[in-house]
């Protein structure tokens, strides 16, 4: 075996149209171990050559050694729990193409991040979650008109911004928006705390800024708290929240 392999596992991904994070998240690996493979720097373990062939049909005696022919069943896609249906690559030929097929429909996986005050942009992933990703319909993005690559999912902690987003909910973070032109919910930190809140601005200062920002809890047990000039600079915000995803027990 040489590392031809990963030369093989590659030009096979890009015939089906796969993003390497999307084959990694319906082989239960990440995307950087897809890529590790791929470059020679990591041999596929056996267990990922045998979720390769039971998912897509690849030959495993292809990928290490070139032997005989890329696919032993059917391509293109793999059989989904449901009977009939299967999951298959992206149509790559429209526009916001998605990460997989599945019923005529685009989806897009989406990683699941955590609030955090001390980076840059507010997010980081979470620790081990590599494929911690949910799959979103494409006429989801299309209705509120989101970017894929910059969406990601948060879990809100806590019940002050209940009934509209209860504790537990994950949220769709538009982390595109980055200040705040007009009211709406919004993830951010401040003094040191991440908070998920209602920003409700007033006024408008000479750059653009609002001249006073009220945060404000859904929960009427949460009072509201006014932020005026400077006291705004403690504020960073990481995204808008798009929609929410509730929790049952």
């Amino acid at each position: 075996m040489n590392a031809e392999y990963g030369l093989r596992l590659s030009s096979w991904r890009k015939e089906q149209k796969l993003s390497q994070r999307a084959l990694g998240s319906v082989l239960g690996v990440s995307q950087g171990y897809i890529s590790d493979i791929e470059s020679g720097r990591s041999e596929p373990s056996r267990n990922f050559l045998q979720a390769l062939t039971e998912r897509f049909g690849v030959s495993a005696d292809w990928i290490l050694y070139g032997v005989g022919l890329p696919q032993t069943e059917r391509s293109g896609g793999f059989e989904a729990r449901k009977p009939g249906k299967r999951i298959e690559p992206p149509d790559l030929g429209r526009p916001l193409s998605g990460d997989f097929r599945f019923a005529d429909e685009d989806f897009f996986l989406i990683e699941r991040m955590d609030l955090d005050v001390s980076a840059g942009h507010g997010i980081v992933p979470i620790p081990g979650a590599e494929t911690e990703r949910i799959a979103l319909p494409r006429s989801m993005f299309l209705r509120s008109r989101l970017t894929p690559d910059f969406t990601v999912l948060v879990r809100v902690k806590g019940d002050s911004m209940a009934p509209t987003i209860p504790d537990g909910a994950l949220i769709l973070l538009d982390c595109s928006v980055r200040r705040v032109d007009r009211a709406g919910i919004f993830a951010f930190s401040l003094d040191g705390q991440s908070y998920v809140k209602r920003l409700v601005p007033s006024g408008t200062m000479a750059d653009g800024r609002p001249q006073m920002l009220m945060l404000v809890s859904d929960n009427p047990a949460f009072p509201p708290v006014a932020l005026a000039g400077p006291e705004m600079d403690r504020l960073l915000i990481a995204g808008r929240v798009r929609a929410s995803i509730g929790q049952f027990d």
